[in-house]
Parts: structure tokens; sequence; C-alpha cells
């Protein structure tokens, strides 16, 4: 599994605040954690509850040292999520997910670490079974009711998919919930409508720099093309729909991935499962479309049907590669259902209807391998619906998602293409900011160098090397911590009984307000829980710039280690020592001291790193590229760019403008030329090192391929505009020079323009303030 940063910050601020709310009086503590749809709110939420059981039982500071958990959520959601935390805790068995029938009915209640979980539909109606008085007393208000006042357990409930908890079954909902007396409602949804202070919010940014979401989803893409007055207009979305899951296939295919995307098409959906006469008529004509005029039929496999009155092709419809390019639906998959393989999504909806969700759209925003492609095709949804412009609503959180202005430009038909061995840069974990194993070194050279001290950690014992136990002469001398403790005597207080913390005496509070600075006080000793919750929040203060959620640990534990290696002292005691208030300046001077040491050394292994992790492929013109309209413009004079329409940078360099002129003004002499964008997978780049000894890479400006088959690479500059130009510039030398000649003849470089004359040379240069001697690029 990825290990991805968001989730891990994510789960431990749902720790620490979920243990914040059992510490308050009272019932009904509300946590909303809030994560854009393909984040994987059922894994973080499974690691979450892990997590929290595992710190109930370690901390001191907790009124209570376990739970017991209910899981909530809507239609079937919660059989999908209850089988997922069977997977997730078959091992470890430190939670035991159950359903209503598997619970121990004659104990009555949910035992500590148990997961009850609970279909909405299955407690929201006072005939269902489980919300009956029965003979047994076994309904889920008896259960949590023994639960809470037998056992003594608090329930923490997590209601998945919160925000369909609203609307007209608000008043159920807090009926239910009352009836359960939770001590804390955590709250998921990617759009809740629960308001709380305490949240736990996953920005989409996030999710899509991972590379685990798509970048975004194009509403309507191409709609235009082919479409006539006296066609249908049902047919030409599903002719449009169809041609772009034709192009992410071919995409797919070319890299080799082994998925066949999927198209759904959604019938008009309203709050029923079942068919209406419009459903029927339009299901019909989607079917005759299909098999007629694209020969795609539920008899061949190509098209499956999820439907309340027909199924057929579901089995691994989700596999990567499975057979079916389209499934027909209606409401029943919206919700819950996983399936990375769907790329496009076309929704037909009533004639009163104006609006659609992101819980719909999210079905084709998983990225299939959870990584970004080189093809931007890839990485992007696209959703085709009959909803008028002019009406469309979309609620504020699926603003970020849908981008319905966004400038596309298509390869021109029958284009010479060509193939380029391109790179592009992997994130691998050594470019994470974290704390690893060689810390420990560190920290104690830290130690050993600043204060002095004595360092010999014993890595053999006598039994080893077969030799007997020392006897009581050599006992007697002096070890390491015994020095060490003697060397520090008089700088830090080692034999700290207790942490104290200081609170109010006797203080009686009318109307006063503001800071009280007099008064008595008296001194309490903190316990070992309050303790260890102190060390934490130390060491997590201290790590900066550094990942907290992974690396608070890993700090914590090497500066445990380092004190029981440097002065024979453990767990507890350490913390006491490293948290005096005396002592604690010194330490966290250490600390820093050795932080800042590794974080050169990691900065060092990233950078000698960064080489290795430039992947290649082989780079084409792509088969369309989509442009941001609020930073682009289209420029409908150009001709001879190899897509159409042309669409540049609105500030595109003077050089770059001046380039693009000259190119087009000799259309006799070139077949195409192509603007290069300057980041990203999908766009045509080469290694380099940079003058302060980095790897990078270097975006060329201009491919061209003239008529004569020749593909210049060209940079544009203005003298001295870039110190890295020359090594740009020699970087693509080389890299032309170990081109194979027999595919296609290279040249290029940095080219300058003086004079109305663009020079570059085909050498190795040290500058581009003087091009003389630079040959002349005339077409």
């Amino acid at each position: 599994m990825k290990q991805l940063t968001y989730q891990a910050k994510a789960i431990h601020e749902l720790v620490d605040k979920c243990i914040d709310l059992l510490r308050l009086p009272g019932e009904r503590r509300t946590l909303i954690f809030k994560a854009p749809t393909g984040a994987g709110k059922t894994v973080m939420a499974s690691q979450m509850l892990a997590q929290l059981t595992e710190e109930l039982q370690s901390r001191g500071d907790c009124p209570a040292q376990q739970a017991a958990y209910i899981w909530i959520a809507p239609n079937k959601l919660h059989q999908q999520s209850y089988f997922k935390m069977k997977d997730f805790f078959g091992e470890t068995h430190l939670l035991r997910p159950v359903m209503y029938d598997e619970l121990d009915h004659s104990d009555g209640y949910i035992h500590p670490g148990e997961i009850l979980f609970v279909n909405w539909e299955s407690i929201n109606k006072e005939k269902n079974i489980m919300v009956r008085d029965t003979e047994q007393n076994t309904s889920i208000f008896e259960i949590t009711r023994r639960t809470r006042e037998e056992q003594h357990l608090p329930i923490i409930v997590v209601i998945d998919e919160e925000h369909l908890f609203w609307s007209r079954t608000a008043d159920k909902s807090k009926k239910v919930l009352e009836q359960i007396k939770p001590k804390v409602e955590i709250r998921i949804s990617a759009t809740p409508k629960t308001h709380s202070f305490d949240i736990v919010n996953i920005p989409r940014e996030a999710v899509v720099a991972e590379e685990m979401i798509k970048e975004k989803v194009i509403l309507n893409p191409d709609i235009r093309e082919g479409y006539t007055d006296d066609r249908e207009l049902n047919q030409h979305l599903m002719a449009c729909a169809l041609r772009k899951r034709q192009q992410i296939a071919d995409a797919h295919r070319s890299l080799g991935t082994g998925i066949n995307p999927l198209l759904l098409i959604q019938l008009p959906n309203d709050t029923t499962e079942s068919m209406t006469a419009d459903d029927v008529k339009i299901a019909e004509q989607v079917k005759t479309y299909l098999r007629e005029v694209k020969d795609i039929s539920t008899d061949n496999g190509r098209l499956a049907v999820w439907l309340s009155n027909e199924k057929a092709n579901l089995d691994g419809l989700e596999k990567p590669g499975n057979m079916t390019e389209v499934l027909l639906f209606k409401q029943a998959i919206a919700l819950g259902w996983d399936c990375p393989r769907a790329a496009v999504l076309l929704i037909f909806r009533k004639l009163s209807s104006d609006q659609f969700t992101i819980q719909t759209v999210g079905r084709i925003l998983r990225m299939p391998q959870q990584r970004f492609y080189t093809e931007q095709l890839l990485n992007v949804g696209y959703v085709y619906t009959d909803i008028s412009k002019e009406r469309i609503q979309i609620v504020a959180e699926d603003m970020d998602y849908l981008s319905k202005e966004t400038l596309q430009a298509v390869r021109r038909p029958d284009l010479h293409n060509v193939r380029l061995t391109s790179y592009y840069s992997e994130r691998k974990s050594s470019d994470r900011n974290r704390l690893g194993p060689d810390f420990k070194r560190v920290l104690i050279d830290c130690f050993t160098r600043n204060w002095l001290l004595s360092y010999q950690p014993s890595l053999f014992t006598a039994e080893d090397f077969g030799e007997e136990e020392p006897q009581a002469d050599c006992e007697e001398a002096e070890t390491a911590a015994t020095r060490n403790r003697r060397l520090m005597a008089d700088r830090l207080r080692l034999d700290v009984r207790n942490i104290m913390v200081e609170i109010p005496d006797n203080w009686v509070f009318q109307n006063e307000v503001g800071v009280i600075d007099s008064g008595e006080r008296r001194g309490f000793a903190r316990s070992a829980g309050e303790v260890r919750r102190i060390f934490t929040d130390f060491c997590r203060s201290m790590l900066g710039g550094f990942e907290k959620a992974h690396s608070t640990d890993v700090l914590a534990g090497y500066l445990l280690a380092a004190m029981e290696e440097l002065f024979d002292l453990f767990e507890t005691d350490a913390m006491k020592v490293i948290l005096y208030h005396a002592n604690k300046p010194r330490f966290a001077d250490i600390i820093q001291k050795a932080l800042t040491l590794y974080e050169r050394t990691l900065h060092e292994r990233q950078r000698k790193a960064q080489q290795r992790n430039f992947e290649a492929y082989q780079w084409e013109v792509p088969a369309e590229r989509l442009y941001k309209a609020e930073t682009h413009q289209v420029l409908p004079r150009i001709h001879d760019h190899a897509l159409a329409p042309f669409i540049e940078l609105k500030r595109a360099s003077t050089p770059e403008q001046l380039f693009r002129d000259y190119l087009e003004a000799h259309a006799e002499t070139i077949d195409w030329w192509y603007k290069n964008g300057d980041e990203g997978k999908q766009h045509y780049a080469i290694p380099y090192t940079r003058q302060d000894g980095d790897s990078a890479l270097f975006y060329v400006d201009f491919i061209i391929r003239t008529k004569d088959g020749t593909v210049w690479l060209f940079d544009t500059k203005s003298e001295m505009s870039d110190p890295d130009a020359p090594a740009k510039h020699n970087a693509l030398i080389d890299y032309m020079h170990q081109s194979d000649p027999t595919s296609q003849r290279l040249r290029g470089g940095v080219i300058i323009e003086r004079q109305g004359v663009w020079h570059y040379s085909p050498y190795p240069i040290s500058t581009t303030a003087d091009v003389r001697g630079w040959d002349a690029f005339i077409l």
C-alpha cells in the first residue's frame, strides 16, 4: 500500500481529537472527518480505530482505556466496510468487526474492541427488528444501554457518508443517536452537512499531489464535434462519450498498462432504484444505439447492466482488464462502488433537474494504478450530461473538481509524429522529509560530542564468545553510563522523581476578567500517562519541517534509546529527566543540533537520488492537451502547430513569441512545430545538472519537424537570461549524440535571436553572452 503523507497526518489528528473529546463531560461530542472521494476514507478510518484502541490502552490520562464502536452506513455500504475491515484486522485481531447477528446476545452488550456494523435503514424505523423490544431484550438501544451503563464502556459511533443522514431523515437521525447516546460521533463525508469546531479536513490538492485521484473533471469536452441539428442529442452524447472512452483505451494500450477504461451511463436518477416509464424508454434507447451502431451488447460482454429489474455482466467488472466497456446503471452504483478503471461518465437527467454532485462524479475520480501517466488524457475525468449549461448548479465542494473553463487542443490528423526518449521524476520515499533509522547515530553523536560523553554500545555478550562471566573485580570498573552521570552531575538533574503541575488552590471567581498572576497554588505530580503525552508533544514540537506524523515516534524512540545507552535511564524515568524544567532547554538544544545535521544529510541524499529517480519513456506529440483558460489564450491565426487550435500562455516570453512567429512564416519548410509544456510527466524533458550540482529536468521549449525529416529541439533564450542555459544546452547536445541516428535526425540547442537572426550552437557552450561562431537557424 502506498505510504501517503496526508493519510498519516489525518489519522494522527483524528486519534488526538477523539481522545480529547473522550476526556470532556457529556455525550454526543462531534468530530467531522472531511475527505475527498478517492482519498481512502475507509482505510484511514480502519487505521484510526486501530491506533485509537492502542492509545487508549497506553495512555493513563484518559477516563477510559477501552471503547466499543458502532459503524453506521446507508444502503448496503456497511457491508462493504465490514468486509474491508475484516481483511484489515484479519492478522492483528486488534479489533473485531461484527454484524448484528454475530453479537453475543447472551451477554447483550458490545464487547471492548468490537465494531458493530449497522445498516441505517435497519434502525431508523420502529418496526425494524433491530430496534424492537423482544423477550431477549436485544434491541440495538438495549444493547448500547448495557454497554454504557453496565460495562461502563464509552461508545464511539462512526457515521459513514454523513451527508446522507440529513434532509428527510434528519429528525430520525437525531432520535436514533439520542437513544444510542454515543460519547463521540465521528462523521465521515466528502461533503459533510454537520458543523463542528473539531474537524479533520483533507484538502483535495493533497490527494491529487499523491496521484490518488485525477487532477480535474472536464464537463462535456468536444461536445460540438460532429453535431448536427437532425441528430438526437442523446445519441450525440453517447457518441462523444464512446469516442472519449476509445481515446483513453488507445492511450492505455500504447503505455501497456493492461487497463480497459469503462464508460458509465447513468439513467435519470431520483430517490428510488425502481424504473419509471421514462427510465425504461431511455434505457432501451441506449441499449439499441449501443447494439446497432457500436456492436456493444450484453450478449458479447461489452455491456454491463445494473438496474433494479435487470443485472448482467457484473462479475469481475472492477478488474482492470475486464472486457466490458460500458455500464448502464441507475442509483445503486452511485454510492460505495469502487472501480478505478471507470474513466468517463454520461449522466442523463430529468428535464426538471439542474444539478449533480461529486458523489456520482466520484466514481471516475480514482487513478487506476494510484499514479499519474505521461499521457495527460489519462489524468483527467470526463463527464457528459444533457443538463443545459445555463441551469447547471454545482455545490461548492465540487467546484474544485469540475473545470468548465478548460481549453482543449487536439493533434492534427495524419501528423508525422516523432518518438523521443523523455524523462519524468518519479517521487520516491527518499524525497520525504522524515527521520529514518540512521537518525539514532546522528543523535547520539550530538550527545557525545557536545557533552563529551562516553558511548560504548554492547554488541556482544560474554556468552557469544564462549567466555565465563566477568569476575567481581571487573564489575567494579566504571561503566560509560556511570561516567556520564558523574560528568553531567552539575549540569543535569538526573534524579527527577516527578513532573509537577501547579494549579490554583482554593481560588474564588466572581466576575474577574483577565490574567490572574497571584494567589496560592498547589503542585500535583503528573501521572505516567500524562508524562508520556507531554513527552510526545515535546518531541512533535521539535520537528520543524519534518513530517510529524511519521517522525514524532521515531524521535521519541531514539531519544529514549539514547537515554538508556548513555545514562541507564529507562522509559518514564528518562522522560521525566528530559521534561524537567531545568533540563529541558539543554535537551532541546541537542535535539535541534541533531535535526539540523540530519536535515543536511537528508537533503544531500535526496540530491544524489534525484538522478536515479528519473524514469524514461517514449514521448510523442499528444493526442490532446488541456490548458487552463485563466492563464492561456487561443491564437486562431497559427496554422502549423501540431495541435489545433494553438493555445499559448498569456504571459509567454518575448523570445517565445518571436520564435513562434518565425516558424509560422516558413510554412513551406516546416512540417509542424510544437510548443512544449514546462512541467509534468506528460511533457517532453531530459535530465541535466544545474550549477549548484543538483539534478533537474529540462523542458525544451519547441519541437520542430521540417519537411526533410529533421527534428529540431530548441529552447529560446535571450543573452544571459538563464544561468543554467549552458548546462541545459550541453545536456541536450549529449542527448542528441547518444540518440539512435537511424530513427531520426536530431539537432538543436539553446537558440538566441540577435539582429533578426536566430543563432544556435551545434557544439557545447560555456556562456550565452556571445553568439559569435554559432550557426544561424535559417529555414
